[in-house]
């Protein structure tokens, strides 16, 4: 009997085995998380982008199945490349989010490069400050800069105090900015009689004073060469990256405008083109880097002003761009500035850079 239940239970066991078994061949394989691969843009230099690299990292650290490359320029040279990739293959964007001048979002309105954020999927958005809203919510504001006149301190003693000095005589061959960058232009034409809807006064300005320009660039460490070197000395820039370059040792300063400091607002956005796996990347970091604890440190490191109300800066940031210079500071027509740039790229380089 003992022999006839040992057989039995072998062969019981046996058939338990072989149903578990097939069992596991049965089910279903488990299925790692596809591949999300997508482009951040953050500016070159000035610490522009240590908060975005930390917020990344700790993201694809619990998100394994996500990659996220840099692209670090500025956006001068990049959103013109972002619209050829465009025009190339809607679907297929150069860059999938990141960091967006007033400028380039103005831009991305007329060319329709902007999706539309949710609050619900985003929802420290509504932290930011009402003024950094942006229409339809193509994008959010991430914080305030401001431009004024740099200069190099070694070789100018008497720096000039208005933004008449761009276009003064007195500094031919002396005067360097951004080129595609129509501010100087919008400056000489409002102090003129013109404005963004009335241009003709800064062209004529600008026409009769190209000599004052050394050279038109395309990155900040070529314009802050240009300064240190002496080559040119005066020019239209950023608050927080000369206080950057100063704290280095630069040999550059800083003058805020009699007329006002232009208020310059900076904003994150994703890109049309981006398949829902990336949208949903890019809100999700978009949404950290909206924290309080970010967006200040963001402001503190870069000596901006944070776009979240309360935010603290450090007594350093106020020093240098104290929140209280935007009550006199210029609001440029950003949108007018993008409506018309196409035209006015045309006649500056016609009108202006052939006089050069």
């Amino acid at each position: 009997m003992a022999r006839v239940t040992s057989t039995v239970w072998r062969g019981g066991a046996v058939c338990l085995v072989g149903a578990l078994l097939l069992g596991l061949l049965l089910l279903p394989a488990a299925v790692a998380a596809p591949r999300v691969r997508l482009t951040m843009f953050i500016w070159a230099g000035a610490n522009q982008g240590v908060v975005p690299r930390e917020v990344v990292a700790r993201y694809v650290r619990t998100h394994p199945h996500v990659e996220v490359e840099f692209w670090e320029s500025n956006n001068t040279v990049t959103y013109p490349r972002m619209v050829a990739a465009k025009q190339a293959n809607p679907n297929n964007p150069l860059i999938h989010f990141g960091y967006f001048n007033v400028d380039a979002s103005n831009r991305g309105d007329v060319d329709d490069m902007w999706l539309p954020l949710d609050p619900a999927r985003i929802p420290n958005m509504r932290a930011v400050h009402a003024s950094l809203r942006r229409p339809g919510n193509r994008g959010i504001g991430y914080g305030i800069s401001a431009l004024g006149l740099m200069y190099n301190k070694d070789l100018v003693k008497d720096p000039p105090d208005s933004w008449t000095a761009l276009w003064d005589p007195k500094w031919r061959g002396k005067v360097t900015f951004f080129d595609n960058n129509f501010f100087p232009l919008v400056l000489a034409a409002r102090l003129n009689g013109g404005s963004e809807r009335n241009i003709d006064p800064g062209f004529r300005i600008w026409a009769e004073n190209a000599k004052n320009i050394r050279a038109l660039v395309t990155s900040n460490d070529q314009l802050k060469n240009m300064l240190v070197s002496g080559e040119a000395l005066l020019a239209p820039w950023f608050t927080s990256i000369w206080a950057f370059w100063a704290a280095e040792g630069a040999p550059l300063g800083f003058v805020n405008p009699k007329e006002g400091v232009i208020a310059f607002p900076i904003y994150l956005q994703i890109v049309k083109g981006s398949t829902p796996e990336q949208v949903r990347v890019a809100e999700e970091i978009i949404n950290e880097l909206l924290t309080t604890e970010h967006n200040a440190r963001y402001a503190r490191l870069t000596y901006s002003i944070p776009a979240i109300p309360g935010a603290p800066l450090s007594p350093t940031v106020e020093k240098i761009l104290n929140p209280r210079l935007l009550d006199t500071a210029i609001w440029l027509d950003w949108a007018t500035m993008a409506q018309q740039a196409s035209v006015w790229r045309q006649r500056w380089e016609r009108e202006v850079k052939s006089r050069l």
